[in-house]
C-alpha cells in the first residue's frame, strides 16, 4: 500500500470515527433530555394532584380509544360524575391516610441523620400542601353549580 493510500485510509477512519462519536453523543444527550422531561411531567402530575385526574383520564381515553370530539363531549359528564364520587371516597379516607403518613414519618425520622430528617420534613410539607390543594379542589367541585 502506498503512502497516499495509507493517508486516505487514515482520513476515512478519522471521519467515520468522528461521525460515530457525534452519533453516540446525540444518543446520550437525547436519553438524558428524555429522562429529565419524563421526570418533569411526573412531578407536574404529582403536584397537580386530584385536580388533574379527570383531565388525565380523558386524555388517556381519547388517545387509547381514538374518541371523536362528539364522543369526548358525551363522555365528559360521565367522567365528571365519577370524579365527584371517587373524590368523595378519597376524602372520606383522607384522615386515616394522613394519620398513617404522619406516624410513619415520625418513625422514619428516628432512623435518619439530621440532614435526611430535614429533607423528609420538606417532603412531608409538600405532601401536606398537596393535600390542602386537593381539599380545595374537592370543595370547588361541591360549590360548582350543576
Amino acid at each position: 500500500m502506498s503512502n497516499g493510500q495509507q493517508l486516505t485510509s487514515v482520513k476515512h477512519w478519522r471521519v467515520w470515527s468522528g461521525i460515530a462519536i457525534v452519533f453516540v453523543c446525540g444518543l446520550l444527550v437525547g436519553n438524558v433530555a428524555t429522562t429529565a422531561y419524563d421526570d418533569y411531567k411526573q412531578k407536574q402530575k404529582w403536584e397537580q394532584g386530584l385536580a388533574g385526574l379527570k383531565q388525565r383520564v380523558m386524555k388517556h381515553l381519547t388517545h387509547e380509544l381514538r374518541l371523536s370530539v362528539e364522543q369526548q363531549q358525551a363522555i365528559e359528564p360521565i367522567l365528571s360524575q365519577a370524579e365527584v364520587e371517587l373524590l368523595q371516597l378519597r376524602m372520606a379516607q383522607q384522615p386515616r391516610v394522613e394519620e398513617t403518613v404522619t406516624r410513619t414519618t415520625t418513625e422514619l425520622k428516628a432512623k435518619l441523620r439530621p440532614e435526611q430528617q430535614t429533607k423528609l420534613d420538606e417532603l412531608y410539607r409538600r405532601l401536606e400542601q398537596r393535600w390542602d390543594s386537593d381539599r380545595k379542589y374537592v370543595r370547588s367541585l361541591h360549590d360548582r353549580p350543576e
